[in-house]
């Protein structure tokens, strides 16, 4: 095979990828669009067996790595490139996400050349990828969004068994289903130039896996009744763009907007009201927030109601001068008071009620997205901190709160900020610390009306089916809706226009097999992972003493 036909084998397959993918891809694509690559990758794997024994001057190079980059260079680029929008950090963004990828893929190639050249060797590729997706979930530099099992967010009928696995359950189905693809159309096309019988074999392996848990799904689907003690919770979209309003817009007029908007649609049986990400405009200090001038505005409105509002805010916390030399902490020039001196910014939601004398209870967003409110590394990378992107009124690298907080009495419920969404096992915690409803606070207008904030919206949609809980989704603009245990979304709203939206949802204190464990999948892999690297390095630098010990 010409070396000319391997690039575009390779690029198919990044072609493919992107083409399934959501908000408008179609999704089976995934099933078969990483064909192409491993076609490349066995191809390359024979070639340099065979040549093991050739002078190293007389072997033709083969890089898989190279190949493999194509392949996630475009599947990162056309999926993604809507990044460029929130910041200039894209670029490199796009061609970071697709280096890791690559080298996941060329140490799945090595472990394949050094432990096991046999058709076992896949079982190293599901280790790999899924340990790879689980740990790219859990780093300074996490970019869970193209996790393989997102794919399939507006097919939720197909994948049910996600409240089992989480989304890792459905990268290792897309991973399988294409090793399968490639293993019959390989023996088929060996089986035809050697005259042999049709491979109905690994043709009936393949559709076992691909219908019996799609079957499975479909069933659990249309029987699966969403349970529930029933809540009236009410969604705000204000609307607020970003780029010309966020910051110049007063805090009074941009929450005069989110009230009357909730008035048109709160009734005497309204219990929640929901606004998105940064809707108080004040920069608020946190021993201060029931003094904000949004904060008893709110409070007056809600006089008379049994309601309570979500709101996201920017807010500011003091901390003490001997923890001053962590990572994320800023100084204010105008005093020296070192009691004062010292404090960290937040992205934060606080939950109010009409009581003034009540207080007021704040959750400080805990999955930061990189570049934007975290600087990677940032205690070792102190310097070049404050080129983080202003974002939600903020600069540099945010405070956090540890785990995820738990709101209500009678009724509880999280509300996940913005990026937190795309964490299905971080999501799972909440619902295991007792949340009965799910709301996101968003604000997805940073990348205008792109792929960007469809995709966004597409992927509560798997948190749902995850813990079967109902998902209220507030954005400033982008989609609005409501989504049930099933995965169904209801009363979407329009990118650029502002709505209000009134639903009863339903508090499910029952837990599914994922949220109690989260991603034991992608545990397991991970640790898989790691003896595999340690072993292959071991093989690879003193294969003689492994046989010996054999």
């Amino acid at each position: 095979m010409k070396k000319t036909y391997l690039w575009l084998l390779s690029l198919l397959s990044g072609l493919l990828l992107s083409a399934a993918w959501p908000a408008h891809g179609f999704a089976p694509l995934a099933l078969v669009a990483l064909v192409p690559l491993l076609a490349v990758e066995d191809f390359v794997l024979h070639r340099q067996r065979e040549q093991e024994n050739l002078p190293k001057k007389s072997r033709v190079r083969y890089h898989i790595f190279g190949y493999s980059y194509v392949t996630f260079l475009v599947w990162n680029a056309l999926t993604t490139w809507w990044i460029w929008y929130s910041t200039p950090a894209a670029l490199l963004a796009i061609t970071l996400n697709a280096l890791l990828m690559a080298c996941v893929f060329s140490l799945f190639h090595a472990g394949s050349r050094i432990l096991h050249p046999g058709e076992k060797r896949w079982f190293i590729l599901f280790v790999y990828w899924l340990g790879f997706e689980f740990f790219h979930h859990n780093w300074d530099i996490s970019w869970p969004w193209l996790t393989l099992g997102n794919v399939f967010a507006n097919f939720p009928a197909w994948i049910q068994w996600y409240e089992i696995t989480g989304v890792l359950g459905g990268s290792l189905w897309i991973l399988a289903c294409n090793v399968l693809v490639w293993t019959w159309l390989k023996t088929w096309c060996k089986n035809k130039k050697e005259g042999l019988p049709f491979p109905w074999r690994p043709l009936a392996a393949l559709a076992c896996l691909v219908l019996i848990p799609l079957a499975a799904s479909l069933l659990r689907y249309s029987t699966y009744e969403p349970q529930g003690k029933p809540v009236e919770t009410v969604v705000v979209q204000p609307n607020i763009d970003p780029y010309s309003e966020q910051f110049f817009i007063s805090a009074h007029d941009a929450a005069s907007r989110m009230l009357l908007l909730a008035s048109e649609q709160m009734s005497p049986q309204t219990r929640f009201v929901v606004t998105p990400e940064s809707m108080l405009q004040e920069n608020i200090w946190e021993d201060e927030i029931a003094l904000c001038p949004s904060v008893i505005r709110i409070r007056q409105f809600l006089q008379g109601k049994e309601a309570v509002l979500v709101a996201g805010i920017s807010s500011y916390s003091h901390v003490p001068p001997q923890d001053s030399a962590q990572a994320g902490i800023r100084r204010l020039r105008w005093t020296n008071d070192p009691s004062l001196k010292f404090y960290r910014a937040h992205n934060s939601v606080i939950v109010i009620g009409q009581d003034p004398l009540a207080p007021i209870p704040l959750y400080h967003k805990s999955k930061l997205t990189p570049g934007v409110e975290i600087m990677p590394f940032a205690g070792k990378l102190r310097f070049i901190e404050r080129m983080a992107v202003d974002m939600g009124g903020t600069t540099g690298t945010l405070g956090i709160d540890p785990e995820p907080k738990v709101f209500g009495d009678s009724v509880k419920f999280s509300d996940i900020i913005c990026y937190e969404s795309i964490f299905g096992d971080y999501v799972a915690w909440s619902v295991r610390k007792g949340a009965q409803l799910l709301f996101v606070s968003t604000n997805d207008g940073w990348w205008n009306n792109s792929p960007g904030h469809r995709q966004h919206a597409a992927y509560a949609r798997l948190r749902a089916v995850e813990n079967r809980r109902d998902v209220a989704r507030s954005a400033n603009t982008g989609i609005s809706c409501f989504i049930n245990q099933k995965g169904q979304v209801f009363q979407a709203t329009e990118y650029g226009e502002p709505d209000c939206i009134r639903q009863e949802l339903l508090a499910n204190t029952k837990l599914t097999f994922y949220s109690r464990y989260g991603d034991i999948l992608g545990r397991g892999c991970l640790f898989f992972s790691l003896l595999l690297l340690l072993f292959s390095l071991l093989y690879r630098f003193f294969p003689q003493a492994l046989k010996r010990g054999a």
